[in-house]
């Protein structure tokens, strides 16, 4: 459980350092990596999410309970992002407006 567990941090924290150096990489044009680094990271994140009840059930005293606003809130962000970046993937010109939410809410 536990290797699976860091496999799946691993994974998280490249899909994040990917989706944030696809956005940074390119202001003008939304490259399709970002949006499958976020794609990426939300399902990671739900994987560590899984994995994290079931460790908490087994080892009570070594891990601590899952915080699900916490869950909800950066689960709302990747998704947010992954809507912002779906709406404007065909646009040949990437809005200003719509890089700077990603970013935005990306760093958050």
């Amino acid at each position: 459980m536990e290797i699976s567990r860091d496999l799946l941090l691993i994974l998280h924290f490249i899909a994040m350092a990917g989706l944030l150096g696809g956005l940074l990489a390119s202001q003008s044009k939304l490259n399709k990596g970002v949006l499958h680094s976020s794609l990426l990271a939300l399902v990671t994140g739900l994987g560590l999410v899984g994995i994290r009840y079931s460790l908490v059930d087994s080892y009570p005293d070594q891990y601590e309970a899952v915080d699900n606003v916490k869950i909800w809130l950066k689960s709302n962000i990747l998704v947010a992002i992954l809507i912002i970046g779906y709406i404007n993937a065909k646009k040949q010109v990437f809005p200003k407006r719509a890089w700077l939410a990603m970013v935005a809410l990306s760093v958050s």
